[in-house]
């Protein structure tokens, strides 16, 4: 486990995007490049750009966070203040937890799932809610083990993506 004084928890400016879009780059192809035909490349060029992250790090009602370790950006969060699931009210999306693999298994997942609740907690959400890949095993049991329960199911569209793996759940924790 991390020591808390080594981690740190810092709001990303759309200043940051270039920064942003390095972490990016280099965690996403740590993990889910077997969903892809083209091992993720579309996505990553699509989802990650300077110009996408910075207009998303624009929107009032999206914020990402870097975590870092040792002062060195390890890993991100990003949420969504204001997004409900299946038109109930009061939600708050944790729509992204990423973290460089060298670093898994220190507690950074949980270091920022907890502070994702205590934004929802801040802004009187009455729930927490995410997808999560249905083939990421590790991810739902994770989850599970912060409080989320399946509520619902998705399917991703992408047609680089191989199609047994478009399938995600739908989580949900209440805030209390």
């Amino acid at each position: 486990m991390v020591s808390k004084h080594l981690q740190t928890i810092q709001l990303i400016t759309p200043g940051q995007a270039p920064a942003l879009s390095a972490l990016c780059r280099r965690i996403y192809p740590q993990y889910f490049t077997y969903l892809w035909f083209d091992e993720g490349a579309w996505y990553i060029e699509h989802s990650y750009n300077e110009a996408t992250l910075r207009a998303e790090l624009k929107d009032p009602n999206v914020q990402y966070f870097f975590t870092l370790l040792n002062d060195q950006p390890a890993g991100y969060l990003k949420v969504k203040l204001s997004s409900n699931l299946n038109n109930e009210a009061g939600g708050f999306e944790i729509e992204r937890i990423y973290f460089l693999r060298e670093v898994a298994g220190q507690g950074l997942g949980t270091y920022l799932i907890e502070y994702a609740f205590e934004i929802a907690r801040q802004l009187n959400k009455r729930y927490v809610w995410l997808n999560v890949m249905d083939s990421s095993t590790n991810s739902i049991a994770f989850y599970h083990r912060h409080g989320f329960e399946p509520v619902g199911e998705t399917w991703l569209g992408y047609k680089l993506m191989k199609p047994e793996y478009r399938r995600m759940w739908q989580m949900q924790r209440k805030i209390v």
